[in-house]
């Protein structure tokens, strides 16, 4: 395997510091949104393998778009 890879227990590990870091940091949160897998790659320090699509989604965003929830 490709130690420039992440495997999949690394993203599990990763997503937990990205989740805290986008909660406090607008502009990383901004990358999560924007660019995942360079958000990935700057807290791992490894490259998402090719082909692997990771999106993020921002509840805020909808939560602000529909404060009360009726679109559910």
């Amino acid at each position: 395997m490709d130690e420039d890879i992440l495997t999949e227990e690394e993203l599990k590990r990763a997503v937990q510091k990205i989740f805290r870091l986008s909660q406090t940091d607008p502009e990383f949160r901004a990358l999560c949104l924007g660019n995942p897998n360079e958000a990935i790659q700057r807290i791992t320090g490894k490259a998402v393998a090719p082909g692997v699509k990771i999106q993020f989604l921002d509840s805020a965003a909808d939560k602000a778009k529909d404060p009360g929830g009726a679109a559910k």
